[in-house]
């Protein structure tokens, strides 16, 4: 039963795009109910400008708790004094039948005070058991404004020279959001996102995060188009962060995320 469901989830995949659908599994950005073009450690290189140092993080998930669809999610990155981002990640979905991994490598930059730009380029690769690899290189592009230290919005656009794998035909997603994050006070910032794909409606997206001890966060969300709510916590100790989030589903079963890093 378990095998014939994933293979239903990763026949619902292809039909709609070569996959790579899944754009972040940090455990922050899914408890805000998926706002993920303005927090750092997510979609944005522009926003990882924020991070102070030298960072290492591990993010993971087995989707809809089924054993084989599991998601991981490697970072490591520094920022200068100048506040100028380099990093490097890795991703990996699937299992033994079915993988996609993306490797990827960001800069970013801070030229003013109000204006943060960042550049990431992809290398997608998709591998299916009796089937010929292949792989496509995907560039993204986000910018992030600071107008006053309480209010800010960002724009990201995902694949901008539409990428394809297997078959010109098979595009990877193309995506374009519009953030924006205000702090409601000192202990609750909000967010608010419209996220949209060019194969899909757009979908609008929110999130609140309130600080209830100086080191732990509790955050949630909801997501338009699919529907869904999400919620989860934040453990935050000098360099170190640990999170968790569920993410609600109308139809499948819930999915649980878990994350850590550390600043150094």
């Amino acid at each position: 039963m378990t095998r014939n469901l994933i293979a239903v989830i990763f026949l619902s995949i292809t039909v709609s795009y070569a996959a790579f659908e899944l754009q972040t599994i940090n455990p922050r950005v899914i408890a805000r109910g998926n706002v993920g073009s303005l927090h750092h450690y997510a979609l944005n290189p522009a926003a990882n400008t924020e991070i102070s140092g030298r960072f290492i993080r591990f993010d993971y998930s087995r989707l809809y708790g089924i054993k084989g669809l599991d998601y991981f999610d490697v970072q490591t990155g520094w920022t200068s004094a100048k506040q100028r981002y380099a990093g490097i990640g890795l991703k990996s979905f699937g299992n033994s039948i079915y993988q996609e991994k993306t490797l990827g490598i960001s800069y970013a930059r801070k030229f003013v005070e109000i204006l943060s730009v960042g550049i990431m380029v992809n290398y997608y690769h998709i591998s299916i058991t009796g089937f010929n690899g292949s792989g496509a290189f995907g560039v993204t592009v986000g910018t992030k404004y600071y107008l006053t230290d309480l209010f800010q919005f960002a724009i990201l656009y995902q694949n901008v020279n539409s990428p394809s794998i297997y078959s010109k035909a098979d595009h990877l997603p193309e995506c374009l959001m519009f953030g924006i994050q205000a702090t409601l006070h000192p202990k609750i910032e909000w967010c608010a996102e419209l996220y949209k794909d060019t194969e899909f409606p757009f979908s609008p997206r929110t999130g609140l995060c309130l600080e209830i001890l100086p080191a732990l966060d509790i955050a949630t969300g909801v997501q338009l188009n699919p529907d869904r709510f999400s919620c989860g916590v934040s453990f935050h100790w000098k360099g170190l962060q640990v999170d968790a989030a569920f993410l609600h589903h109308m139809v499948l079963p819930y999915t649980i995320y878990c994350g850590c890093g550390i600043c150094f």
